[in-house]
C-alpha cells in the first residue's frame, strides 16, 4: 500500500490542478472563439466553466470512491462494459489530433514576432518543425519535465496578468458593451462555450491522480471547483481585453499577438508575453502531451483495444511507436495547412464526445459496489432516481456542445468522424460476434 507521506500534499494537488487549467487552450482558443461570438466572449468562459462543473459531477463522484489511473477508461471498462471501455479508447485515440493544435498555433505566434515567417510555407515548416524537435526530445525522456511545466506556468499566469493590466484601462466599457456582442447569434455562442470547455475545465484531469492525492475524497472535488472559478475569472478579464482593446473584426480568429500589440507597451513586454507566455505555453503543452497522450493509451494496447506491440518501450522506457503515431497526427494537418479553427472543433468535438463515454458508469457503482456506496455521503443524498437525472443532465449538456462544434464544421470533417465511428462500431460488434462463437 501506498504510503501516505508519499502522496500529494494539498498544496500540491492545486499546483496540479493549476498548471493543467492554465495551458495552451486559453492561447489557442481565445481569438477563435471571438471569431464565433465577439465580446461576449467573456460570458463564454463563465457559462463553460459552470456547465464543467455540472456535467462532471458523475466523474468526480466515481473518483471519489473509487480512485484510478487512467480514469475514465477504467471507469467504461469496469462499470459499463469491456466494450464500452474499448470504445472509449478509439474516441480518445483519434481526439488526440489536438497535438496538431500546437505546432500551428506556435508557427501563428512565431510570425507576428518575425512577419518574415508569416507566408503560407513557412508556417507549415515551422509548426513541422517544432513538432519533430519534441518528438525527438520525447523519445529520451523528459525527467526534468514537471519541472520545466510549474515554471512555465508561472511564467504564463505573469504573462497574462501583464496582459490584463496594461489592457484593461485601454477598454472603451461605454462601447464594450454597446457592440460587438453575439455576434454569432445564441448558435455562435454556444459553439465558444463548447471551444473552451477544457479552457476552463482542466483541472479534471487531476482525477486520473486520485490514488495519489492524500485524503482525495474530501479534497480532490474542492480543488477542482476553486481552481476552475479563479482561472474562469482571470480568463474572463483576458476575454474583455481581448476583444475590447482592439476591434472585434481585429481579434476575430486571430492569435493574441493581434491584442497583445495593441495593448502592451514597448517591445518588451510584448516580447515576453509572446515568448514567454504564449509560445512557452504551447511548447509545454506539446511536450507534455507527447508524454501523456502515448502513456495513456498503454494499458488499453495491453488490453487489446490496439496492438501490443504499440506499448514497447525503448531503454528510455518510452513507448515509441505511440510517440510516432501522436507525431503524425500533428504532422500531417500541419503540412496541409488545416484551417486552425476546424481541427480546433474537430478535436475538441471528439474530447468532449469521450468524456460522455464513462459518466453512465455512476448508475452502475451502487450496484457493482454495494458496500462502498453504503459507506459513501453520496448514499442518502442520491437515490437512483437523482443518479438518472443528473447523467441525464451531464449528457444533455455534453451532447448539445459535440453537436454545437460539429453543426459548423465543413462537410467533409464530420464525415471523416463518422466513417470512423461506423468502423469503431462494426469492429467492436464483430468482435463480440467471435466471442460467442467461439
Amino acid at each position: 500500500m501506498e504510503k501516505e507521506e508519499s502522496k500529494l500534499s494539498l498544496i500540491e494537488t492545486i499546483s496540479l490542478a493549476v498548471g493543467f487549467t492554465i495551458g495552451s487552450g486559453i492561447i489557442t482558443q481565445t481569438g477563435i472563439g471571438i471569431g464565433m461570438t465577439g465580446r461576449s466572449i467573456f460570458l463564454a468562459f463563465l457559462v463553460s466553466a459552470v456547465l464543467f462543473l455540472v456535467s462532471f459531477r458523475p466523474i468526480f463522484m466515481m473518483s471519489t470512491l473509487l480512485p484510478r489511473t487512467s480514469a475514465a477508461y477504467v471507469y467504461a471498462k469496469e462499470l459499463i462494459h469491456e466494450d464500452v471501455g474499448r470504445f472509449y479508447a478509439y474516441v480518445y485515440f483519434l481526439g488526440r489530433m489536438t497535438i496538431a493544435i500546437f505546432g500551428i498555433s506556435f508557427a501563428q505566434y512565431l510570425a507576428g514576432m518575425v512577419p518574415a515567417f508569416s507566408g503560407d510555407i513557412p508556417q507549415r515548416l515551422i509548426a513541422l518543425s517544432v513538432l519533430t524537435l519534441f518528438f525527438i526530445v520525447n523519445l529520451f525522456g523528459i525527467k526534468a519535465a514537471a519541472k520545466l511545466q510549474n515554471i512555465m506556468c508561472v511564467v504564463l499566469i505573469a504573462g497574462i496578468l501583464t496582459f490584463v493590466a496594461c489592457g484593461i484601462g485601454k477598454v472603451d466599457f461605454a462601447v464594450y458593451f454597446a457592440e460587438g456582442f453575439f455576434t454569432g447569434g445564441f448558435g455562435g455562442f454556444y459553439s465558444a462555450v463548447s471551444l473552451l470547455y477544457f479552457a476552463v475545465g482542466g483541472a479534471y484531469i487531476i482525477t486520473d491522480f486520485a490514488p495519489k492525492i492524500q485524503n482525495a475524497s474530501r479534497v480532490m472535488v474542492k480543488v477542482i471547483v476553486g481552481v476552475t472559478f479563479v482561472v474562469c475569472i482571470l480568463y474572463m478579464l483576458m476575454g474583455i481585453v481581448a476583444s475590447g482593446a482592439v476591434p472585434v473584426a481585429e481579434a476575430a480568429g486571430k492569435p493574441l499577438s493581434v491584442s497583445a500589440g495593441a495593448v502592451l507597451p514597448g517591445r518588451a513586454l510584448y516580447g515576453f508575453f509572446i515568448i514567454g507566455a504564449c509560445m512557452g505555453a504551447l511548447i509545454t503543452t506539446l511536450n507534455s502531451s507527447f508524454v501523456w497522450y502515448s502513456n495513456s493509451l498503454i494499458r488499453p494496447c495491453e488490453d487489446g483495444c490496439f496492438p501490443k506491440s504499440w506499448a514497447k518501450t525503448n531503454r528510455a522506457g518510452v513507448p515509441w511507436r505511440l510517440l510516432v503515431i501522436f507525431y503524425l497526427f500533428g504532422a500531417v494537418p500541419a503540412v496541409l495547412g488545416m484551417d486552425l479553427a476546424v481541427l480546433s472543433k474537430m478535436a475538441i468535438g471528439l474530447t468532449i464526445l469521450g468524456t460522455c463515454i464513462p459518466m453512465a458508469g455512476i448508475l452502475k457503482l451502487p450496484e457493482k459496489y454495494p458496500k462502498l456506496w453504503k459507506r459513501s455521503p453520496y448514499a442518502r443524498r442520491y437515490p437512483a432516481w437523482r443518479l438518472k437525472v443528473m447523467v441525464a443532465l451531464t449528457y444533455a449538456v455534453l451532447a448539445t456542445q459535440v453537436y454545437a462544434l460539429f453543426a459548423g464544421n465543413p462537410l467533409w470533417s464530420n464525415v471523416v468522424i463518422l466513417v470512423y465511428m461506423g468502423a469503431v462500431i462494426f469492429g467492436l460488434a464483430v468482435r463480440r460476434v467471435r466471442i460467442k462463437n467461439k
